[in-house]
């Protein structure tokens, strides 16, 4: 009663007193956003509201570029494999939606659809921390010229699992179509921070990548594991390329009937960064040499009884289904507190050429090929079938030799 009439003739005090509680509400608000941001800064880059900001109504030509690839009768003309244009597979949709989903990191698998055991390999380790919130992670697979028993099994595969997006291509070898269409349906569903696409043969330390990219530039970069070997041929590898989201709207930036395209996705993105950026010295080349790229990881015995793997590597490329179960048992992959600025290791200190790439000095195959405009969906190997990778090129070129 007391403190009640204090309160009643003392306006006063009353004024103080609603002034510092509305003070402490300010701070502790306050200090929850820092503590928020400091533990999940990409959210800061979401949308204030939930609808996003439509930005690629000019890409509409390549969408319908793909859809009617998917509404032709008769690509036999163009490829023996089994199969027609039809397919019972639902296809993934590249227009743009208003709600997109924001991440800090986006991860495209890109698999063969016969790959099923390396598919289950990756689900059963590294997959797990895709948790759908910083993280997430999506196989791209291609979704026409199926057998009507690939067909029945990848549907059951998603049905099951829910992580497959199936593309209107057919399986030859056409990496930079492919590269096109993760990145279209990327930019039309996410907002994303990082983008990384890496083959399904690769072991992924993605906890330690996921405490990492707090600690990278999150504009101007290209990460990946690059090709020195010859002057002026100096690019990054398909195998495993990761970008900031600026470079991606970059990529998406050029003119739709006049991009061009490649077989290969390395040779094609090197060209567009040329075209795009020059030889600008702003974006940012990391070079990671903890990424392993060549020989394939299951044609070196010092992979075979490796533990705690992430200690030394951020990847391993060539991995065997069974050597991806066998590293995760003992990954050493985690949640790393990073309490030191990290090395960033640029091209230009891991090479001892220039940063050039000329695609003009490709003059011999299996990777000599022209440009062509990705509008026109071209196809430079249509009886080849599925492309085995590098360490079987030698078998593949004999195969191509044969059918030509």
């Amino acid at each position: 009663m007391a403190l009640s009439k204090m309160f009643k003739w003392n306006p006063l005090l009353r004024k103080h007193i609603a002034t510092g509680f509305l003070t402490l509400t300010v701070l502790v608000v306050i200090s929850l956003s820092i503590i928020n941001y400091n533990m999940y800064p990409w959210i800061s880059r979401r949308p204030l509201s939930g609808r996003s900001v439509l930005r690629y109504d000019r890409l509409q030509p390549l969408r319908d570029m793909f859809e009617n690839a998917s509404k032709v009768k008769d690509i036999g003309q163009r490829s023996n494999l089994e199969g027609t244009g039809k397919t019972k597979v639902t296809l993934s949709d590249l227009q743009e939606v208003n709600n997109k989903v924001s991440v800090l990191l986006l991860v495209i698998v890109s698999t063969a659809p016969s790959r099923y055991e390396r598919r289950e390999a990756i689900r059963a380790t590294w997959w797990k921390n895709c948790d759908g919130t910083e993280v997430t992670c999506k196989f791209f697979t291609d979704g026409l010229q199926l057998s009507e028993e690939q067909e029945r099994e990848l549907s059951t595969e998603q049905k099951t699992h829910g992580d497959i997006e199936f593309m209107a291509l057919e399986s030859t070898r056409n990496f930079g179509l492919r590269y096109l269409y993760h990145i279209m349906w990327a930019t039309a569903k996410f907002n994303f921070v990082y983008l990384l696409r890496v083959d399904d043969d690769y072991f992924v330390c993605l906890e330690r990548l996921k405490a990492e990219l707090y600690h990278r530039p999150t504009t101007m970069l290209i990460w990946g594991s690059y090709h020195c070997s010859f002057q002026d041929l100096i690019y990054v590898d398909e195998a495993w390329i990761l970008f900031t989201s600026d470079v991606i709207e970059r990529f998406l930036s050029q003119d739709p009937r006049s991009m061009l395209c490649h077989p290969h996705a390395d040779q094609q993105i090197s060209v567009w960064l040329n075209k795009l950026y020059g030889y600008n010295q702003t974006l940012v080349h990391f070079d990671d040499h903890r990424l392993h790229h060549f020989p394939p990881a299951r044609e070196l015995d010092i992979f075979d009884n490796v533990s705690r793997v992430c200690d030394s590597h951020l990847g391993v490329h060539g991995s065997s289904p069974e050597m991806i179960r066998n590293f995760w048992r003992n990954s050493g992959d985690g949640a790393r507190l990073i309490k030191r600025s990290l090395t960033l290791t640029r091209i230009t200190e891991t090479c001892h050429f220039p940063n050039v790439f000329n695609i003009s000095l490709f003059d011999r195959p299996p990777y000599q090929f022209e440009l062509r405009p990705c509008i026109a969906n071209p196809r430079w190997t249509p009886n080849e079938g599925m492309w085995l990778g590098t360490h079987q090129e030698k078998v593949e070129v004999q195969k191509v030799s044969r059918q030509g």
